[in-house]
């Protein structure tokens, strides 16, 4: 029998429609350009369900991670003895509401520290389904919190697919820079050997990548290929290939590798390569030219970077419903002005302690220094 989280329920006025239909949006979405919405993200969520539904491309949300801090945001779920269940129900409602915008192809990433950790991968279980659980994606940000006992070094960054059978592949790009040997003088300099073919027992003679290639000495390798018979020929044109020494050349072909060359790597879940919490902070004030605005901005490169490893298609509809300093926004326009792409952007943020108008003071700055257009509108 699946482990089922239950909790003690705190209702919300949009749980019904009677006071989500006297809602609307003003003006009216335009779904073809960024949009920043300022409203409370449950009935947001709701209200976008027919438009949206199936379209969102990928979720990050950096959700209150109920610490009881005091923080620019409610993050206190406080209620007597009981503020785990005040923050599930928070967070199942508007995690139940998002689900159905995903595309088939889709996925959420969803920001959480040790707090609620535990009891967030149980409730996404739920509502995802545990066999569409992807990862932890677990960001070092930096000297990390430590009390008597420890030091916490990472965030959590718990990702789930709306259907992990029809996700693509993640994958980064890894630039080499640790090839010491050159063993056939190629001119290009020093290279390294990678796998490039699947042994003979485990390769599948159906498979489309199936075939038989050449070396040089005339021996003959049939197996399954990691690519396709078009690209291996250039490969084998450009010297690409390595088949062991002359003049046997009887190794099995591996793929030569060379300092500088870029390749496609599995993503590790620890991300170590993106700015810490104090450099975000130094952006974003930078940015905005005013000293602590908000408490924890996310850096840019780290959104950036879940964006990128997911593969998801260069038009990709990109959302955030906590919405934040809009960090995801800056995101969004920095990858598409490196990749001459055209991803667009969805930001909610409810007009709580000044966050609305500092998202949008960012988001305005960010949309002309990328030469963009972001419409602004509200749940009235």
């Amino acid at each position: 029998m699946p482990i089922k989280l239950s909790w003690t329920d705190f209702p919300e006025p949009y749980d019904g429609n009677s006071l989500l239909q006297k809602t609307q949006f003003d003006p009216p979405l335009i779904t073809d350009s960024h949009l920043f919405i300022e409203g409370d993200n449950y009935p947001v969520l709701k209200k976008m369900a027919d438009e949206f539904s199936g379209k969102i491309n990928l979720i990050y949300i950096d959700p209150p991670y109920n610490t009881g801090n005091d923080f620019t945001y409610n993050d206190d779920f406080a209620s007597g003895e009981d503020r785990h269940s005040a923050w599930l129900s928070f967070m199942q409602r508007r995690l139940v509401a998002a689900r159905p915008l995903l595309a088939d192809t889709g996925c959420i990433f969803i920001a959480i520290d040790q707090s609620e950790l535990y009891t967030l991968k149980l409730l996404c279980d739920q509502i995802f389904g545990e066999e569409n659980f992807v990862n932890d994606f677990m960001w070092l940000h930096g000297k990390g919190k430590k009390d008597t006992w420890s030091r916490t070094l990472q965030q959590h960054t718990l990702c789930y697919a709306r259907d992990k059978r029809k996700l693509h592949a993640f994958r980064e790009v890894e630039a080499t820079g640790w090839a010491t040997k050159n063993v056939d003088d190629d001119p290009r300099g020093n290279w390294f050997s990678g796998s490039i073919s699947f042994t003979e027992t485990r390769s599948n003679p159906n498979h489309k990548n199936y075939y038989s290639i050449v070396s040089p000495s005339g021996k003959v390798w049939t197996r399954q290929w990691q690519t396709d018979e078009a690209h291996m020929k250039e490969l084998i044109a450009d010297n690409r290939i390595f088949w062991g020494s002359a003049p046997a050349y009887d190794k099995v072909p591996r793929v030569k590798i060379f300092n500088e060359d870029t390749t496609e790597v599995i993503p590790r879940n620890i991300i170590d390569c993106t700015d810490s919490t104090r450099a975000a902070q130094h952006h974003l004030d930078n940015l905005l030219g005013e000293k602590g605005a908000f408490d924890n901005p996310k850096p840019v490169n780290l959104i950036k970077h879940l964006i990128a490893i997911t593969r998801q298609p260069k038009d990709a509809l990109i959302m955030d419903f906590f919405a934040g300093s809009g960090t995801t926004f800056e995101a969004v326009c920095e990858l598409n002005q490196q990749e001459n792409a055209s991803r667009r952007c969805i930001l909610v943020q409810k007009d709580e302690n000044g966050i609305s108008d500092l998202c949008k003071k960012r988001c305005l700055k960010v949309a002309e220094l990328y030469k963009t257009n972001i419409e602004i509108h509200r749940l009235k």
